[in-house]
């Protein structure tokens, strides 16, 4: 029997290139049979796992290979096929599933792909139930290749449309134009036709998934060409996905694009003042920018900070009782849509928030901070306080920066970079200090 090295889950479950490890059919077999083992733990009823992907070329085989080792353990399947991670969590919550897998690499480009595991009531995997799935994906192969039928539930959809009308009863967006990229992944026929739904004139943009174009130039990441779209159409909003649909990248009706921290103080301050924000405070990771606590301070909000990923946001929310908590890349988390990072669900709540479609005023209150991010590729990740010649930048720069602005040094969670933000009071400080810093690491860690 040949063996494997133990997946390791990142901050966003199992990521890499598809067909190599851990996205190698032996691996997900094993994955899909150690979660199978995990479920039949809990009770002698039949388990049932509900499977969703992006659209990437890799999503059938990937598919397959996880439901051979689903089979092995005997626990039946049903394949959501197209759709995003928010409207699979939310279907593994609301029906009778004992887990939901999403095959998606979110915003990364088509040659790499993942997997998301969610729990029977739409949450992700606590790191101790990920420890015991890596545990047992070394220790499990199924000896028998069976035939891995799965069961077609796409018509599952039609039940998450029908949330955002039961969510948002009274909305309207007739007459109103609204731009949407899909970024070519899981929201491409989910999107616009929940948008048309309510009403809206919908302009598509990065809606016609082939396999290969997820994230190409498009989505969260490249906002440009849906700027470019909301302007020329004269849109009241344009909503950007990343290729799963789990965040939002917005572009108010002059063009400007607008972030998760833009968001989160719209909706911080505006909850607040309806006197609805539980506790006072929103929840946000380290990577927010400093303007955000300044605009929510100045409204009397206080901002508790997590570490980056939107599970330490979910967390914390859970823990603190909040209502509003995000990142500034566009996970955008509220308490009465299940703590569930939706970029379509931010989107119609901002257009149900602003009915008169003026979104550059809205936002107004964010003075974003100059910011820079290096990407720094790295061969290995050793703990960053123990090279000295990193810490040793890091620690002049932190003291050169003062109460002024801010660095964050940091691993990636998925993939082998090491990241270093800026933020300063002016752009020049930021890109020498961040360049400085950047070059140590590249020079003590570089790939």
């Amino acid at each position: 029997m040949s063996t494997i090295e133990p997946p390791k889950f990142g901050t966003d479950g199992l990521r890499g290139r598809a067909g190599d490890p851990p996205m190698d059919p032996e691996t997900l077999r094993r994955v899909g049979c150690a979660l199978g083992v995990l479920l039949q733990r809990s009770g002698e009823a039949q388990k049932r796992v509900l499977i969703g992907n992006d659209g990437r070329d890799s999503a059938p085989w990937m598919l397959e290979a996880l439901a051979q080792g689903l089979v092995a353990a005997e626990v039946a399947i049903a394949d959501l096929g197209l759709c995003t991670t928010p409207a699979l969590a939310c279907l593994v919550r609301s029906q009778p599933f004992d887990a939901g897998i999403m095959i998606s690499a979110s915003h990364n480009p088509a040659h790499d792909n993942g997997i998301k595991i969610f729990g029977h009531d739409g949450t992700k995997l606590r790191d101790d139930d990920e420890a015991e799935l890596s545990k047992l994906a070394v220790a499990l192969c199924p000896s028998e290749l069976r035939n891995a039928r799965s069961r077609d539930r796409s018509d599952l959809l039609t039940l998450y449309e029908e949330r955002f009308a039961e969510q948002f009863p009274s909305l309207d967006l007739t007459g109103r134009k609204v731009c949407i990229d899909a970024a070519n992944g899981g929201g491409s026929e989910l999107a616009p036709r929940i948008l048309r739904a309510f009403g809206a004139e919908v302009i598509e943009l990065h809606c016609e998934p082939d396999g290969f174009n997820i994230n190409e130039g498009c989505g969260a990441l490249h906002p440009e060409s849906l700027a470019a779209a909301v302007r020329e159409h004269g849109a009241a909003l344009g909503i950007c996905l990343d290729g799963d649909g789990d965040r939002g990248i917005f572009v108010d009706e002059q063009g400007t694009v607008r972030d998760g921290d833009d968001v989160l103080t719209l909706f911080g301050r505006q909850l607040h003042a309806q006197k609805r924000l539980a506790g006072g405070r929103v929840v946000a990771t380290v990577m927010s920018n400093l303007g955000l606590h300044k605009a929510l301070r100045e409204a009397g909000v206080g901002v508790h900070v997590t570490p980056v990923g939107d599970r330490n946001v979910f967390l914390a929310m859970r823990e603190l009782g909040a209502v509003l908590g995000g990142e500034q890349s566009g996970h955008v988390l509220f308490a009465d849509h299940d703590l569930i990072g939706d970029g379509l669900y931010t989107g119609i709540r901002l257009l149900e928030a602003v009915p008169d479609g003026g979104f550059s005023r809205a936002f107004a209150a964010f003075q974003r901070f100059p910011q820079k991010l290096v990407n720094v590729p790295v061969k290995h990740k050793p703990d960053l306080a123990t090279v000295p010649a990193i810490a040793a930048k890091a620690a002049e720069i932190e003291r050169a920066l003062g109460s002024d602005g801010r660095l964050l040094l940091r691993y990636s969670g998925t993939e082998p970079k090491c990241r270093v933000m800026i933020e300063a009071a002016d752009l020049a400080t930021c890109e020498r200090l961040c360049g400085e810093l950047a070059d140590v690491v590249t020079r003590e860690l570089g790939a």
